[in-house]
Order: C-alpha cells, then structure tokens, then sequence
C-alpha cells in the first residue's frame, strides 16, 4: 500500500510539472507555407511515382491555391483510378482557374471520350485546347489525337 502512495504521489507531482510547465513553453507557429506551387508540385509528383496518393493529393491541393495545375493534377491522378465525377470536378476547377491551361481543356475532353458522352463538348474543348497551343508541335500532336478519336467515336 505504501509502494502504490509513493507512485501516486509521483505521478500527481509529474502531471503538476507538467501543467505548469505547459503553459509557459513557446510554441512555434507556421504562418506562411515556406513552400512555393511549384515545389508543392514537384513533391505531389514525387508522391504520385511512390504510391502515396494522399500526400500527392495534399501537395496538389496546397499549389491549387496559387496554381491551377494542382487542380490538373489532381484531376489526373482521379482519372488514373477511374474516379470520373472526382476527375471532371477537378479539371473544371482548373479551367476556371487558369483559361489558358490547355491540357485541362484536352483532359477534360479525354475523359468525356472515355465516358462516351459529352461527345460534341470534348470536341469543343479539344479544339480550343488547339488553339491556347497552336505554336507548341508536341502539345498539338496529343491533343489531335485526341480530336481525332472524340470525333471518331461520333461518327460510330
């Protein structure tokens, strides 16, 4: 009986300490994100090839806040998992962000092929997905394939 008085005094004695203690240690206190979009990207990315989708999420979603291709991405890599209603919302948001985001437009295209539906709207995207990259050969060479077989799938 003697023993358990002795722990129970010490153990009131260490949570007194550390009341007390609690109080007046400093805190440290994050208020600006010292990463910049595109490093949030970068490490998304890095994520992304690891397996570790939630933390590439993360990662995208803290750029989406300054750059619409977090949104991109993150619509990317809800496509790869077949989640489409996730995907859409995400490259929409990246439209609205940034007008000019060309592969958002061809994306958003590509998935409406997948689906099948929205055949005259994948259409639309796509070319104008064209026109925001009508001097880079290497982007228009993607998203005419991509025009390609949305209006292959049309003529079916």
């Amino acid at each position: 009986m003697i023993l358990v008085f002795k722990y129970f005094r010490f153990f009131i004695l260490i949570i007194a300490c550390l009341s007390i203690f609690a109080c007046s240690m400093p805190k440290i206190v994050v208020l600006n994100d010292p990463l910049t979009a595109e490093e949030h990207l970068q490490l998304g990315l890095s994520y992304e090839r690891k397996g570790l989708l939630d933390e590439a999420i993360r990662h995208y979603e803290e750029a989406s806040k300054n750059d619409a291709r977090g949104f991109l991405l993150i619509g990317n890599l809800y496509l790869n998992q077949g989640k489409h209603d996730q995907a859409e919302e995400n490259y929409k948001k990246a439209i609205k962000k940034d007008s000019k985001l060309a592969d958002a437009y061809n994306n958003l295209a590509w998935l409406y092929y997948i689906k099948g539906e929205r055949l005259d709207e994948a259409e639309d995207l796509v070319k104008k997905a064209i026109e925001l990259e009508k001097g880079n050969q290497d982007k228009l060479k993607i998203y005419k394939d991509t025009l390609d077989k949305v209006n292959k799938l049309k003529t079916k």
